[in-house]
């Protein structure tokens, strides 16, 4: 419980700091989580990439679900980078997870640089309406560009403002409200 406390006026304090970068003063609860990683099957072993990764609630969880998966996972925000680093390793979760301190453009733009393979799931709490409509566009584009064919990005927002956007560039879209989370949130489901 004492973890659990420390964890949130972590995120708290940080997204503080940086409200811009979180979108949120809260980490994400269980209801959403589970919403978020719920197409990820528990027998999946390729490769989940996690933008926006926080404090590590959702990257603990897919984890714990999905132990043959290798994550890689971007946060922005040092602050919260490091605790979610913490929160990994005192989970026992070594060498499964890549935790990269990093922009999620940086991290995927190094990806198609190096040839690493795509994947087949992309997880964002990036807090697209925060971000310029062109960047928040290219960053959309950019997950995209790295989703292996028939892969899925899956993206929660706090309204549907972003929904054009992502339709744009993924057809098949569908979106699942969340309403036990706080605050109320929106998943969206998007494939090419």
């Amino acid at each position: 419980m004492q973890n659990a406390v420390a964890n949130y006026l972590h995120f708290m304090w940080a997204a503080l700091a940086k409200f811009r970068q979180t979108g949120a003063i809260v980490p994400s609860q269980r209801f959403l989580i589970e919403k978020m990683i719920a197409p990820v099957p528990e027998s999946y072993s390729g490769r989940i990439i996690e933008l926006g990764a926080g404090n590590g609630a959702l990257t603990l969880r897919l984890a714990a679900r999905c132990p043959e998966a290798r994550i890689l996972a971007c946060e922005i925000n040092p602050a919260l980078a490091r605790v979610s680093r913490q929160n990994l390793d005192n989970a026992g979760i070594n060498g499964r997870v890549q935790m990269v301190p990093d922009s999620a453009e940086h991290l995927l733009s190094e990806m198609g640089r190096r040839g690493m393979d795509k994947a087949e799931f992309v997880l964002s709490g990036i807090p697209l309406g925060n971000l310029p409509g062109e960047q928040a566009f290219a960053l959309i584009r950019a997950i995209s560009r790295a989703l292996a064919p028939g892969g899925m990005y899956v993206q929660f927002q706090y309204s549907l403002m972003d929904r054009r956007r992502i339709r744009r560039c993924f057809p098949n879209l569908r979106t699942v409200p969340v309403l036990l989370n706080f605050p109320p949130a929106v998943v969206y489901y998007a494939q090419h």
